[in-house]
């Protein structure tokens, strides 16, 4: 256990509530999309790039999102505009 943090049921419900209010303001939205493009969460590493890293930067995306309580519908579509977004970047 870490010093000075109690990882008892009651903190993570807590902690979990938390990122949901946190998220569910526009403010948070702007920085879970940023957090998100950082984190390069909804793009593949290219071939021969740096998977282990990238997973870990997709990993604690993925986490925050978990716990914020954003829906499987909410994620799928963040991925498709990701993609869009990807697929327009390329063609410019």
């Amino acid at each position: 256990m870490l010093k000075g943090w109690n990882f008892s049921l009651k903190k993570q419900h807590e902690l979990v509530d938390a990122y949901a209010r946190l998220f569910a303001t526009l403010d948070g939205q702007l920085v879970l999309a940023d957090i998100l493009d950082q984190a390069a969460a909804f793009e593949a590493t290219p071939p021969g790039g740096p998977s282990v890293f990238n997973d870990g930067k997709r990993a604690i995306a993925f986490d925050i999102l978990r716990k914020a309580s954003i829906s499987a519908d909410l994620r799928a579509e963040l991925a498709k505009a990701a993609y869009l977004a990807q697929e327009e970047d390329q063609q410019e």
